[in-house]
């Protein structure tokens, strides 16, 4: 039986050292008759084996986690469309769907938002541009902005239909913020058409594959036929909500109905004001207050989005401003 001839033996010259590698490198225990004996060669094979199995682990979790976010998608896919559709489709079999109709489908406008978002995130594209800090600056100082402008604006008609500093009204002011912003980032929605037109070819070259060429696709693009569909929903309901429902003629009736559901209250201690009429503390020590002597109600959120609705407030010509007399005690 042959052992390694350097096992024990330094080589000495050139040639020597050669003959020891080279006998290192091809001579293994595993492989021929020798005395066992674990050489160069069984550890890089280890460890080749061993990055080749992490490397096979790492590709079946990434594949179970694309199956996941794809299963996720697909159902989130699955109830935007039936929420539009409950929403949309009155029911006379149902009452509470009838009661709940457009909050229903706002959660359906919703869900299909949050279903464009994650498949528009989870292309290539996007996470290439977002892998850079300057993208994210430039977003960053791009957001800080609109929402700055958005609060300047909604101080703006705060201040027109009051004639107060809007910061007397603050939860009327943050909301309106909040929807200005949403308002002002509708040109935003041209990267929503772009990835659609994408998903657009990638369903007609399905069709024309599968109907016309008599071939077959790897899979049918249901996400593709999902994205369009939500993609045409979304346009849709953006479209109505900055040109009808929000636009600019409308905005301080639904500031006055906001101001009456969040900032103003009939519970006060006036003396020198009747019960029934609705105030808002302002000035720095409170002392004063804004009377509406005028009352509206908002019973659902479908009668502040709506501007048909919203056209039928009435906001008083005239607001009055008075000191808050409190009663003493004797």
């Amino acid at each position: 039986m042959t052992d390694h001839k350097y096992r024990f033996k330094k080589p000495l010259g050139e040639e020597e050292h050669f003959e020891a590698i080279y006998e290192e490198l091809t001579l293994s225990p595993l492989e021929r008759d020798f005395k066992p004996r674990v050489t160069v060669k069984d550890y890089l094979k280890a460890i080749f084996d061993h990055f080749a199995k992490i490397d096979s682990i790492r590709r079946l979790e990434k594949n179970a986690e694309s199956n996941d976010t794809d299963l996720a998608l697909a159902i989130l896919a699955l109830l935007s469309i039936a929420f539009l559709s409950n929403g949309a489709i009155k029911s006379n079999e149902w009452e509470w769907l009838d009661n709940n109709r457009f909050s229903i489908w706002l959660w359906g406008i919703a869900f299909s938002a949050i279903f464009l978002g994650i498949v528009i995130e989870r292309t290539s594209i996007f996470k290439t541009l977002w892998s850079y800090g300057f993208t994210k600056i430039v977003a960053s100082i791009a957001l800080s902005a609109l929402v700055v402008f958005s609060t300047g604006k909604a101080s703006s008609i705060i201040n027109g239909v009051f004639s107060v500093d809007a910061s007397a009204l603050p939860y009327t002011r943050a909301i309106i913020t909040g929807l200005l912003v949403f308002q002002y980032s509708y040109p935003l929605l041209i990267v929503v058409v772009l990835f659609a037109i994408v998903h657009a070819f990638n369903a007609a070259g399905w069709f024309k594959k599968k109907f016309l060429d008599g071939g077959t696709y790897q899979k049918t693009p249901i996400q593709s036929f999902a994205f369009l569909v939500l993609a045409l929903v979304i346009l849709l309901f953006s479209k109505k909500w900055v040109n009808t429902d929000f636009s600019e003629d409308v905005w301080p009736k639904k500031a006055y109905r906001l101001a009456h559901v969040l900032d103003f209250n009939t519970k006060h201690e006036c003396t020198n004001i009747r019960s029934d009429l609705s105030v808002v503390f302002i000035g720095p020590e409170q002392a004063r207050v804004l009377v509406d002597v005028s009352t509206t109600q908002t019973n659902d959120i479908e009668s502040f989005v709506d501007a048909r609705k919203s056209n039928e407030v009435h906001i008083p010509k005239k607001f009055y401003v008075v000191a808050c007399e409190l009663r003493h005690l004797m």
